[in-house]
């Protein structure tokens, strides 16, 4: 995927669909001086979302090209779906850790997903193949947070955009707009494969 010697950022979710809030985070990293590159991965069927349906893959993977096609840095990845399922973090980060020795890895997340980190299965071993890089948004409270966790982790500066994935998919079944939450592409295709009319 990549030359010799990089530093990686690894950015995972279901991106259901993608948005601009993910582009911006993206964009943060990208932007930080800990990494060259971000890959970023789409997870079939995530062990702690509670969702019972999620778009299909293709469709997932579709837009993900397309958010992040001409964004330079930023290499779109399906890897997820080749392991074994369910899609754990540590798994995926242990592949890699075993197919590219000669890079240097961080598991780049959000300050909600840094607060919970604890719960993440085999969070130790994480930590043993990558380190975390949190985009600290204000209120970010590290006080509580185990040395272990902290002594592997660097932040850095977001403001993020006000969208989630489950407004856009609200917005799409109530037939509102979506143009200023999603890049162009994106509506496109939802619009072109009816994605998100049929939520229960």
């Amino acid at each position: 995927m990549s030359p010799p010697g990089k530093s990686i950022g690894i950015l995972g979710g279901s991106f259901d669909p993608v948005h601009k809030g993910h582009i911006s985070i993206a964009k943060s990293f990208l932007e930080s001086d800990y990494i060259d590159e971000l890959w970023v991965l789409l997870t079939p069927d995530p062990p702690h979302k509670t969702e019972t349906s999620l778009a299909d893959y293709r469709y997932r993977l579709k837009m993900l090209q397309a958010a992040f096609g001409d964004i330079e840095g930023v290499n779109v990845s399906d890897l997820e779906n080749k392991l074994s399922q369910p899609s754990y973090t540590i798994q995926t980060l242990k592949y890699l850790y075993e197919t590219y020795p000669q890079h240097k890895f961080f598991l780049c997340i959000g300050g909600d997903s840094f607060q919970d980190f604890k719960s993440w299965k085999d969070w130790q071993q994480i930590l043993a193949h990558c380190n975390l890089l949190v985009a600290k948004r204000p209120g970010t409270n590290t006080k509580n947070m185990d040395d272990s966790i902290l002594k592997n982790t660097y932040f850095i500066n977001h403001h993020p955009i006000a969208v989630s994935s489950t407004e856009v998919r609200e917005l799409v079944r109530t037939g509102n707009d979506i143009s200023n939450l999603v890049p162009k592409e994106v509506e496109q295709i939802i619009e072109t494969n009816n994605l998100y009319n049929s939520i229960d």
